[in-house]
């Protein structure tokens, strides 16, 4: 089991890791705006936190900062574009759908880099970076496809007017 997560660090990245996947799937499908999607959304936040800030202190792969950690970064800008908008007192609809858009993205970067770290582990699946790339654009069509397919469903959950990607 040692081999999945290297030391403490990996260790504490993989649990977070696997809170997030739990939860930001949870956030995604729970009807939006009530207490469970709110504090099921605070448990997705907080782990994401604790993951990419244990990311940082992960260089097994290169042995230097790499790609992996310029993600951690686009991760957390996505993860505080999203969060930003609902400590507002007073929301727009505006506010909404930025949070919506960020958040849902956020999820869908966190289980691209799910799938890239499991197609990785699979032998003779190619080269590392094919089974990357492949993994991240697989994950990226799909939710893509479902964002624009579930965007007026998701508009009217709302109330708050129309989505756009």
């Amino acid at each position: 089991m040692h081999h999945l997560y290297g030391d403490q660090i990996g260790l504490v990245h993989l649990v977070s890791g696997i809170v997030a996947i739990i939860f930001g799937g949870a956030v995604l499908v729970l009807r939006k705006g009530t207490a469970l999607h709110r504090k099921a959304g605070y448990v997705y936040v907080v782990s994401m936190v604790v993951l990419i800030l244990s990311s940082f202190g992960i260089y097994r792969l290169f042995g230097k900062f790499g790609i992996f950690h310029v993600l951690s970064l686009v991760s957390t800008f996505s993860l505080v574009a999203g969060m930003l908008p609902m400590f507002k007192k007073q929301r727009t609809a505006a506010d909404y759908e930025t949070h919506f858009k960020r958040m849902y993205w956020s999820v869908v970067g966190l289980y691209a880099a799910f799938a890239a770290e499991s197609f990785v582990r699979i032998p003779k699946f190619g080269s590392f970076w094919q089974a990357v790339a492949w993994s991240f654009v697989l994950i990226f069509v799909i939710c893509f496809i479902t964002f624009i397919r579930m965007r007026p469903v998701w508009s009217k959950q709302f109330g708050k007017g129309s989505i756009k990607a």
